[in-house]
């Protein structure tokens, strides 16, 4: 199949968005994990090699659909779900269901829509509310969009989130009007002010019950008057409302243009390469899974022009370190407070508008937390931050913490003993590949942890490093002798009382030879060299420490910030 232009102007929209069909060879490990980048978490090394049995086609319809057993597995994820008191463990839960789950592409779609329809605990202060919207997410994930906003617009956490119950007849509060437009429809430009007036009469009423538990329709506080939307009268409710932004041709172009930002590219693209997905969005009654699907199988997507053109949101740069790295063995509530510190705490974006992704995620503090991470991960050095787990039976949480008004844990629990270091270690995983040498091994961590062969020139780079020996730590200072009672060890002992003697002019002692002014520097230790490669023992216990250094090396690099 012909490759599309480099210059992205001149892809024909028609032909970028074909089914990807590889000749011989072109499905490859570099394609196979580009895919689960984006429409998982990341690869195992059990899913590249799963993927390449299967082809593109199949491995994308098993995505699409999940594990035989998801169903199975969503219904006892939302059972135990509930029991979550508190944010910490609501949060590991959350980073449960999308590892174990069984359907990582819905988690995906859950937590692009999570940012979509940005609500925060440090306002909702309900676990059980903000619990209730996360099913709704995955229930609509990969639905029809129509449905979706409509419960989007009665979920009681946004209802809280948008100050709903102040929206009244005579006095209409705007928060839900212009966000249902703005952020959630349509986008900026395509509304007027007036549109919001009008339909923020049609959603007095909307509010949630007493209790905080559920939406309820007030009649008593509804206007039944008379609203004009985007040209139309009528005595419009807010479910006209809705119906009236998902049927302008501008909610299609908004929700594509936000999708392929997020699965295929965040270089902005012509307008004119959206246009098939928006028209074909539309076709299908704003179908969600046959937008994904097109997206994710097409010929652009399987192109440079979407290749690492995107930054990993932290969620997926540390469960994709996990796969990769620990598939199956991480303690997931050692992960919260490193993604928080990334820049996401789950269950917290910062305001209505989301997170601001893009390079946004990346600054000085934000990458010194990633970097922290990778080498919890590579050095498997786990649990210095997971609180006890209790159980009554159902279910196992994490004890309730402290939270602050975001949720997130401002007390830390003694930190339990360490796991097993054999459990968590990614040499395990290098060592199933049974490499002969040191080339074998880089090739064994590039390939868990780009799921491709890293550059030659990289390969070069760890190669000396892992041949180098690690620099001898300097010696410790001899330990100091106890001082006499009532003195701390090392103190210096109290000076004898002065002798009664006249003072005598003494001549300056003589200095020794070489320790004056002149005297030249102290020889350093010179650097260890890199070792020859036959002289290298890849079973000893110094070099797989010096692999595990270069796996943490390797997870900080620029490239590997990219999706």
């Amino acid at each position: 199949m012909a490759a599309l232009p480099a210059d992205l102007s001149k892809v024909d929209p028609a032909d970028a968005w074909k089914p990807w069909q590889p000749a011989a060879g072109e499905w490859n490990r570099k394609w196979a994990a580009h895919l689960y980048r984006r429409a998982a978490f990341g690869p195992t090394p059990a899913d590249i090699d799963a993927a390449l049995k299967d082809g593109v086609a199949k491995t994308l319809a098993k995505l699409l659909k999940g594990e035989p057993d998801a169903a199975d597995r969503l219904g006892l994820l939302h059972e135990t779900g509930r029991y979550y008191n508190e944010p910490f463990s609501l949060r590991t839960w959350w980073l449960y269901a999308i590892i174990e789950g069984g359907h990582p592409l819905r988690e995906k779609l859950a937590l692009f829509w999570h940012n979509h329809f940005a609500t925060s605990y440090a306002k909702v202060r309900s676990t059980k509310l903000m619990f209730e919207q996360n099913i709704t997410l995955r229930t609509h994930a990969l639905g029809k969009f129509h449905p979706f906003l409509l419960d989007m617009s009665k979920d009681t956490a946004m209802l809280v989130w948008l100050d709903s119950n102040r929206n009244v007849k005579g006095a209409p509060n705007e928060n839900y009007a212009r966000e249902v437009m703005e952020l959630f429809s349509l986008g900026v430009g395509n509304y007027t002010e007036k549109d919001i007036q009008e339909a923020a009469r049609a959603f007095t009423g909307w509010h949630h019950d007493t209790e905080v538990t559920k939406f309820e329709f007030n009649r008593d506080l509804h206007d039944p008057g008379d609203k004009t939307v985007f040209g139309k009268t009528g005595k419009f409710t807010g479910e006209d409302v809705v119906k009236l932004c998902v049927e302008k041709d501008a909610c299609a172009t908004f929700l594509v243009g936000k999708l392929y930002a997020f699965l295929v590219s965040e270089t902005k693209p012509p307008a004119a390469l959206l246009e098939p997905l928006a028209a074909r969005f539309r076709k299908s009654g704003y179908d969600i899974a046959d937008l994904v699907g097109t997206m994710l199988g097409s010929k652009l997507f399987f192109s440079e022009h979407a290749y690492r053109k995107r930054v990993k949101w932290p969620v997926e740069y540390a469960v994709g370190a996990i796969h990769a790295a620990v598939p199956g063995r991480a303690p997931l509530a050692d992960v919260v407070d490193p993604l928080a510190k990334m820049g996401q705490a789950l269950f917290a974006p910062p305001n209505v508008k989301g997170w601001r992704t893009g390079t946004d995620w990346l600054n000085s503090a934000t990458l010194l937390a990633r970097n922290n991470f990778a080498e919890k991960v590579a050095l498997g050095t786990w649990n210095t931050n997971a609180r006890p787990p209790r159980s009554d039976g159902r279910f196992v949480a994490a004890a309730p913490v402290e939270s602050d008004a975001t949720g997130a844990p401002v007390t830390a629990s003694p930190s339990p003993p360490p796991p097993d270091a054999k459990k968590h270690d990614v040499w395990a995983l290098v060592a199933a590949t049974k490499p002969k040498d040191v080339a074998a091994v880089v090739k064994a961590i590039g390939e868990l942890l780009y799921g491709d062969a890293v550059t030659p020139a990289q390969a070069k780079k760890i190669e000396t490093f892992l041949l180098t020996p690690a620099a001898k730590p300097a010696p410790k200072p001899a330990p100091q002798p106890a001082g006499p009672a009532g003195q701390p060890p090392g103190a210096p002992p109290e000076p004898p009382p002065p002798a009664k003697v006249e003072a005598k002019a003494e001549a300056p002692a003589p200095q020794p030879k070489g320790k004056g002014k002149d005297a030249p520097p102290a020889k350093k230790d010179a650097p260890p060299k890199p070792l020859d490669p036959k002289d290298v023992k890849i079973d000893s216990p110094e070099f797989q420490a010096r692999a595990r250094e270069a796996v943490h090396a390797m997870m900080c690099l620029p490239e590997y910030q990219l999706n």
